[in-house]
């Protein structure tokens, strides 16, 4: 009996120091504290913190410092049906010319200037089902506003972006 009321006891002193005790978040509060975001780079501080540091391995990820980034991984499935997107929009090193689709299709894609001279051009054949991400790189255009140009040659397709190049 003196037993079971120790063991008793002891459960429920257990159970109410969790009941009150201070329980802990993965949140800072702090002083004061930054956030710019450009594009798909997040950057974060906070004054009076050290470091944070990121160290990744073998699908592993390591962080330290008392704010903690929040990676999110994600693998971006196919789109549905036919289009065409560019970004970044404004660039500086290279812009990405996206093309998903259901049926063979020949590809032109150009890069325009303001006078409207074509600056760089390329020839994409695609002969089935396409998802396909080109980098072009456009570090060597000088600062202003061109035009990209992405046509098929089927006609379905003809868009023109207008880019920045900073």
């Amino acid at each position: 009996m003196i037993k079971v009321t120790k063991v008793l006891i002891l459960l429920l002193i257990s159970f109410w120091t969790n009941g009150i005790a201070q329980q802990l978040s993965h949140q800072v509060l702090v002083p004061a504290a930054g956030l710019a975001t450009a594009g798909v780079i997040n950057y974060s501080q906070t004054i009076g913190e050290t470091a944070v540091e990121i160290i990744s391995s073998s699908g592993f990820v390591f962080t330290q410092g008392f704010q903690q980034p929040g990676i999110i991984f994600t693998v971006e499935p196919p789109h549905a049906g036919t289009g065409v997107e560019v970004y970044p929009n404004p660039a500086t090193d290279f812009i990405k010319v996206k093309l998903f689709g259901d049926d063979a299709r020949k590809f032109r894609i150009e890069i325009i200037n303001i006078t409207g001279t074509i600056v760089n051009s390329m020839t994409m054949d695609f002969i089935t089902r396409y998802y396909y991400v080109q980098e072009i790189d456009i570090t060597r255009l000088t600062f202003g506003f061109y035009f990209v140009r992405v046509t098929s040659s089927d006609s379905k397709i003809n868009r023109i972006f207008k880019i920045e190049k900073m």
